[in-house]
């Protein structure tokens, strides 16, 4: 369960930190299709507000120039207004203005009442006047338009609404008149308003309300606004949605991908021992040994089983190799022995029942386990420990036989595990001068029926009592090969039949029910 938790989480780590990097790009992709349609709408609007100000300051002015007292309509304004209006592009409906009021137009010539102008909305830096809304005499007052107006001649904004409009419906502007810092609308979507628009900056970008938007300014005399409706341009741009959700989709896939193969790999076992190697993840048990002849508990074996972050327990053989691989036999032996010491200490058994503990080869004969023992157990209790030597991969055999020579000198008493899986010719153990003989449960199992398997336990048997060593048989786990192994006059059995592997308390308890311990396993000497 744990693992499955440690995996999920992973990859919701791997797809939260795809999106933290994913989004930002896609918006960036987005944000700059936008301002690429920004500059498109604002080099069109540019083009217009060039031209409304070319035709108010080159042809609306220049009527001032030649008439600049002019008071009443005659032909000849009339004329030269009409001359004017049709040159002009982006003007039309030129008129005359004499007391606030407009007396006679280009296009509809003397009027018969004069259109009373009302206070401009705003006054350009030039001086311009603007007025929003003004009632067009051509169209007796029903439609209304804009009229810019340069001393006493007045004219109307006239421009093609295809030049005004944008390509694209989600795409929005409005163009504000500045005079002193004052905005004012000019042109654009009336309808649309930028709330956050409030300083008068070139460049800024913000989102509000559902659009993103753009802010540009000419100088000090007009500033555009440009929107992007981002839901209506979804909708209108479905190709690039489309698009972004594949590319998500593939990519976060990809990523779950890679998140699976970096969780395999940061929790792999090999990974987790060669650099988990602490207490926290190596767990103690103790199996007990029982004599055949008292049919009590004799003292137990200490097995460790690696304990993964995930919550599974590994049994040695199933990690030993690694750690051999590694080159992390002594960090191990270590953490065995220390743990191993404290947990007796704890429980108030040390040095009141004979401990097995398992040691590499390299472990005895660099010395390395002795030193360890000498550092934390007391002399007196050197006795009570057994040191289980493994056959694998003995390489330097004399120094191997120097190292149990010092060990049983000092108290300790060694065995060969597993005996019969490894090296087991004669002479190997008459060099290493052992204890104690472990008979290997692959010989155990099966035993108890006639097979070369009895043939060869009889063998080992014989060996060991012709070198005067105790013998203990492991992996006992019916009556009748605990039966055999006692009528072959085994000393001790060690095997589920008794107990399994148990942690420190429990084999306390099992000590606690059994008879007080009489003799250790092998006798000094």
């Amino acid at each position: 369960m744990r693992l499955h938790l440690k995996k999920y989480n992973l990859l919701i780590t791997v797809w939260v930190l795809t999106l933290v990097v994913t989004l930002p790009s896609i918006s960036y992709v987005f944000i700059k299709s936008w301002e690429t349609h920004k500059g498109v709408l604002a080099n069109k609007i540019d083009a217009l507000s060039d031209g409304f100000n070319y035709d108010i300051n080159t042809n609306l002015a220049s009527l001032n120039e030649r008439f600049p007292t002019a008071q009443v309509c005659d032909k000849a304004v009339i004329q030269v207004m009409k001359q004017v209006d049709y040159n002009a592009k982006y003007l039309t409906d030129f008129a005359v203005v004499h007391d606030n009021q407009i007396i006679c137009t280009s296009e509809s010539g003397m009027l018969t009442e004069p259109i009373t102008l009302p206070k401009p909305n705003w006054v350009t830096a030039g001086g311009v006047s603007i007025i929003l809304g003004m009632p067009i005499p051509l169209f007796d007052g029903q439609v209304t338009g804009i009229t810019a107006q340069v001393g006493s001649f007045l004219a109307f904004l006239d421009y093609q609404q295809s030049e005004s409009k944008t390509d694209h419906l989600w795409l929005k502007y409005i163009n504000y008149g500045l005079n002193k810092g004052k905005k004012t609308y000019s042109y654009g979507d009336k309808v649309f308003s930028a709330n956050g628009f409030v300083e008068l900056v070139s460049g800024r970008q913000w989102y509000e309300d559902g659009h993103w938007l753009f802010s540009e300014c000419r100088g000090d005399t007009e500033c555009k606004i440009i929107a992007v409706d981002i839901l209506a341009y979804f909708e209108a741009e479905k190709t690039a949605v489309i698009f972004s959700a594949v590319f998500l989709f593939i990519l976060m896939s990809l990523m779950a991908l890679l998140g699976l193969r970096l969780h395999r790999w940061l929790y792999s076992l090999p990974r987790q021992i060669r650099y988990g190697m602490n207490n926290q993840q190596l767990e103690l048990h103790y199996q007990p040994i029982i004599g055949f002849v008292s049919g009590e508990i004799e003292g137990c074996e200490v097995l460790c089983r690696w304990h993964t972050v995930e919550g599974k327990l590994i049994r040695p053989d199933e990690f030993i190799a690694m750690v051999e691989t590694n080159r992390q036999t002594r960090e191990l032996t270590e953490l065995v022995v220390s743990r191993c010491i404290a947990d007796l200490q704890h429980a108030e058994l040390l040095g009141k029942c004979r401990v097995a503990i398992n040691a590499f080869p390299d472990d005895i004969a660099s010395g390395h386990i002795l030193r360890v023992f000498r550092r934390q157990l007391p002399i007196k209790d050197y006795s009570t420990f057994t040191i289980e030597l493994t056959e694998q991969k003995i390489s330097d055999l004399p120094a191997l036989s120097e190292g149990v020579r010092q060990l049983r000198m000092l108290g300790f008493q060694v065995a060969i595990d597993d005996f019969g899986t490894g090296f087991s010719n004669l002479e190997g153990l008459r060099e290493l001068s052992v204890d104690i003989l472990k008979i290997d449960k692959s010989f155990v199992w099966g035993a108890e029926k006639p097979s070369l398997k009895q043939s060869l336990i009889e063998h080992i048997v014989n060996i060991a009592k012709s070198l005067q060593l105790k013998i203990v048989a492991e992996g006992v786990e019916t009556q009748e090969q605990f039966n055999f192994l006692r009528s072959m006059e085994v000393d001790y059995s060690q095997g589920y039949l008794h107990s399994r592997p148990v942690c420190l308390s429990e084999f306390a308890n099992l000590l606690n029910t059994s008879a007080t311990v009489s003799s250790p396993i092998v006798q000094p000497g």
